[in-house]
Parts: C-alpha cells; structure tokens; sequence
C-alpha cells in the first residue's frame, strides 16, 4: 500500500465518522425536538377526554353517542396516561398502533382534538375581527353591520 492509499484511506474513515457524528447529532436534535412539547400534547389530549365526558352527559345514557363519546374519552385518556412517561419515539410508534387498530376512535379522537383545539382558538379571541367589512358588502351580517352597504 502506499503511501497516497493510507491517506485516501484515512481521509475517508474521517469523513466517515464526521457524518456518523453529524447523523448523531442531528438525530439527539430531532428527538430533542419531540420530547420538548410532549407534555403539551398530553395535556391537550386530557383536555380532549374531559370534553368527550363533558358531551357524553349531553346524550341520554346508554344511547349510541354517549357510549361512543364514553370509548373516544377513555381511550383518549389511557393513551394520555401510558405516554406520560414514554419517550416521544415510543410515544408516536403507540399512537401509530392505537391509529391502525382503531381507525375509527382514531379518527373520532382527532376530529375531538380539532374541535377542542377551535373553540381554545376562538376564547382567546376578545373582539370578533371586521376587517374585511369595508371592501365587501356582503359581508356586514358576519360582522354585526347588518344594515351597512
């Protein structure tokens, strides 16, 4: 071997482990990056099982939507609870499997999620916006200008 090979060498094993080190790097990162909201997320998901339980009281018990909203709040919750110690990696491999298990609680669950999400987003807005009122006459009765042209 010469000498110019034991330097081509050498200079790729170092460019190897600089990538390795950088895929390292990038993957704590990343994971890092997960685990930082994870307790706003589990949060928010017991947040969205007291509002399935909140809706389940709406319904007659026993009927078809109280027992739906019953399974959707419970799942949400054991979910909620198994992931409040896991690692985020484990955290979304579990949600993944509840999702391919139960694609319909999942979807339940998420359409849940969405809703909650909404009316939080809507509270936090004191004053309804009226912007687009003076350019559009159409719109003054979303505005409360019922009688503006």
């Amino acid at each position: 071997m010469t000498h110019t090979d034991s330097t081509a060498d050498e200079v790729k094993r170092k460019a190897s482990e600089l990538a390795q080190d950088a895929k390292d790097a990038a993957t704590e990162a990343a994971r890092q990056e997960a685990e930082d909201p994870r307790e706003g997320a589990i949060d928010q998901a017991e947040t969205a099982a007291e509002a399935a339980r909140a809706a389940e009281s709406e319904f007659d018990r026993g009927s078809l939507q109280a027992a739906a909203l019953g399974q959707i709040g419970q799942q949400i919750e054991n979910v909620a609870a198994s992931l409040r110690d896991k690692p985020a990696e484990e955290m979304f491999d579990d949600v993944a499997i509840f999702a391919r298990r139960n694609p319909m609680l999942f979807l339940g669950g998420a359409a849940l999620l969405g809703f909650a999400a909404a009316r939080f987003m809507k509270s936090g807005n004191a004053a309804p916006r009226n912007d687009y009122a003076a350019e559009d006459p159409w719109s003054g009765h979303l505005g409360g200008d019922a009688g503006r042209f």
